[in-house]
């Protein structure tokens, strides 16, 4: 800095030696500058006035050429709308022709028809204008006959939308009469409606044809008219168009001489405007010279006070670029760390094991007190009724005895099967249900991959993420101000380099611009005498290099500054992404967080209500085990005796059924039974043993009537 300040000092001396040989130099100029002023101001003038007759001129004709746009849009609008009006009229012509082809071929047709049938019913004699009589015989083949209504039927299709309800009805009774054989007055009549039908059909042809014939000519001759007024449009418009082409020819012709003065008259402007200004700038020029030096003295002494200061060798000597230009980058980075049925049954009837005698023998081998109950009974003397009755009554108690013991035995079976499917039905959702829980305590409690596990790893990490961030945050923060510390200390540097260049630019920055540049047309150059050897630049030379160096320091310490900037910018970049990556690993582990804690919840819900699941399915276990056990004495009873008990209920039957047999063999049951019928026969013994018991008197005496009585009602009685 030291050596700047030298050679300011140089460039203020030299400055003060330069002001004595610009005074002669302006007073040259000024008289060029005078002349040339007069005589541009003359030719503008003349330029200005014939462009103005150039214009009105161009604005007739561009007024010529709108008229005739508007007339060559009417014209063409007009053939667009006569075209349109000749191809509607023209298909509308169409239509008709064709309308009245057709309905002159049909008229064309039902005249034939009906002149056929008139000829026909004149070969037989129907037209009684030629004949001498109505009702004249004539013999005619059924042949004939049907070829005549063949051709009438034809005659009246053709015409029967113009026959009366009359003419109508006589023309199908014609057709549809029997063959006779001869020819009747009423075929004359059929030949009065066909020619009066015929008449009509041709005074109709005559009318359409008229008719058609009219609209044929009336549909030319509105065509050749439109015709002719198509082609005298289309010669307005073909004139029209000539006449635009003619315009715009002359218009380009007149716009391009326009363009041509215009040109002048701007190049004239423009010469005058660069003389004016050239010559205002000169003679300001040559005013504020003068106070430049007196300026130039100023600045270069200002600027030797600024870099002499004692702030400025203060600033200077904390800054690397002031001191060597030398520059130190350091630059630092930071890392971070980064990061789960039952009622019981009725008791089996006791089996009698003792039992006493069966008839003697039978009771006391199989050992039936049943059997021997009845040989008490027969002991005891009762009636042979009343044994045989309660004999009876041990087969059947042996009888639903047995159905018992079957009944007994299935439901044993079904009771036993049914439960202990139920049995293992229920032991295998026990163990699912253990197993179910052993996983889902060891998904909570695993030491390693175990919810709870999980949850707090998961934490610990977003607690880890937290401190991460905090202290990220805080190195971030000191780097910052130390930062921060050092951009004050260069822009204070700045400043003061900014001040002194400024104070030497504000006067030798006016030195370092390029000449005018030269006008397109040398001749037009203003071109004054010489006033001075080139701009007044006093010391620019030395200052410029002053100001060079003072600019590089500058730049050096802006670069510094800028590298400042660079590192703190690449840090807060890499602070931000490191922050949001943190940012985003804490989201993550927050949710994941959240994952693990509802999948706790959940399993935990799970594992309770499986626990309880399982208590009730041992519970459900334990009450059919305890069921099983309640029966299994009866049932096994029942498995272990049934056949034994079914055999001996067999026997028990049929030694009751043979002792039956026995008792009703023996004379003493013979003789009671033939005494209880005699007593049952009460006052009518006598008759019906004489008689017989089925005999008319008996059957009679039982019943309490007579004999004739019961016989009337009981014919095939014996004694009847």
């Amino acid at each position: 800095m030291t050596k700047v300040v030298k050679i300011l000092q140089d460039m203020l001396k030299k400055s003060q030696e330069d002001g004595e040989t610009e005074r002669d130099l302006y007073a040259k100029f000024k008289c060029y500058c005078d002349d040339n002023e007069a005589n541009k101001r003359e030719e503008i003038k003349e330029y200005t006035q014939m462009i103005q007759e150039l214009e009105a001129n161009i604005d007739e004709v561009q007024a010529d050429t709108g008229k005739l746009s508007t007339m060559c849009a009417d014209y063409k609008a007009g053939m667009a709308e006569n075209e349109q009006f000749r191809k509607d009229a023209q298909s509308v012509r169409d239509k008709e022709l064709k309308a009245f082809q057709s309905e002159e071929t049909d008229m064309v047709d039902g005249i034939g028809a009906m002149d056929q049938a008139i000829d026909t019913l004149s070969e037989v004699g129907a037209d009684q204008t030629a004949s001498s009589g109505a009702d004249h015989a004539q013999f005619m083949g059924k042949k004939s006959l049907l070829k005549l209504k063949s051709s009438v039927k034809d005659a009246m299709e053709a015409v029967s939308v113009l026959l009366s309800h009359k003419q109508k009805r006589a023309m199908e009774s014609f057709i549809q009469a029997p063959f006779t054989g001869t020819y009747t007055s009423q075929s004359g009549e059929i030949v009065g409606i066909l020619k009066n039908m015929r008449d009509t059909f041709k005074q109709n042809l005559a009318t359409i044809r008229a008719a058609e014939k009219a609209a044929a000519e009336a549909h030319d001759k509105i065509m050749k008219t439109k015709e002719a007024e198509f082609e005298t449009m289309k010669t307005g418009y073909e004139e029209g168009q000539s006449k635009l082409g003619d315009n715009d020819d002359e218009l380009a012709d007149l716009r391009e001489q326009l363009e041509e003065l215009k040109g002048e008259l701007e190049a004239a402007e423009q010469f005058l405007a660069k003389l004016l200004a050239m010559c205002a700038k000169k003679a300001k020029e040559f005013e504020e010279r003068n106070m430049m030096r007196a300026n130039e003295e100023a600045a270069i002494s200002k600027a030797i006070a600024i870099l002499n200061s004692d702030a400025a060798f203060e600033a200077f000597g904390k800054v690397d670029a002031t001191k060597s230009g030398a520059m130190s980058l350091i630059h630092t980075k930071s890392g971070a760390m980064s990061f789960i049925q039952i009622e019981k049954h009725n008791q089996l009837a006791n089996v009698r094991v003792n039992v006493i005698k069966l008839l003697e023998g039978a009771a006391r081998k199989w050992k039936s007190v049943k059997i021997a109950r009845i040989v008490l009974m027969l002991q005891a003397d009762n009636p042979f009724d009343t044994v045989l009755e309660e004999i009876d009554k041990m087969i059947a108690i042996i009888e639903d005895e047995e159905k018992a013991d079957v009944e007994n035995k299935e439901w044993c079976e079904s009771e036993r099967a049914a439960n202990h499917e139920e049995k293992e039905s229920t032991e295998r959702e026990i163990d699912t249900l253990e197993e179910t829980i052993n996983t889902l305590d060891d998904a909570i409690n695993n030491p390693e991959t175990g919810l709870i596990v999980m949850i707090a790893d998961t934490e610990k990490s977003i607690q880890e993420n937290h401190d991460n961030q905090a202290e990220q945050t805080a190195s971030r923060a000191e780097e910052n101000r130390a930062y921060q510390t050092n951009i004050k200390n260069i822009v204070v540097a700045e400043e003061l380099l900014a001040k002194a260049i400024d104070v030497l630019k504000a006067y030798y920055s006016q030195f370092d611009k390029e000449e005018e540049e030269k006008f397109l047309q040398e001749e037009q150059e203003p071109n004054p005498n010489e006033t001075w050897e080139g701009d007044y630049k006093g010391q620019s030379e030395q200052g410029g290099k002053v100001i060079e160096t003072l600019e590089f320091i500058k730049k050096e310490t802006k670069a510094e500054e800028n590298d400042a900037h660079k590192v703190e910018n690449e840090a807060q970049h890499a602070f931000e992404d490191e922050m949001a990556e943190l940012k985003d690993e804490q989201k993550s582990l927050e949710e994941t967080l959240a994952k693990y804690q509802l999948e706790l919840a959940e399993k935990q819900k799970e594992l309770a209500e499986k626990k309880q699941e399982l208590k009730e399915a041992e519970a459900k276990l334990k009450a059919i085990e305890k069921y099983l056990l309640k029966i299994k004495p009866g049932c096994d009873y029942i498995a272990e005796n049934y056949d034994t008990r079914k055999k001996n209920r067999n026997l028990e039957k049929d030694a009751l059924k043979k002792a039956i047999g026995l008792i009703k063999g023996t004379p003493a049951y013979k003789k009671a039974v033939h005494a209880q019928e005699q007593e049952d026969l009460g006052d009518c013994k006598d008759i019906c043993n004489e008689e017989g018991r089925d005999h008319a008197k008996c059957e009679a005496c039982l019943a309490g009537t007579s004999v004739p009585g019961y016989c009337a009602g009981h014919k095939d009685t014996p004694g009847c």
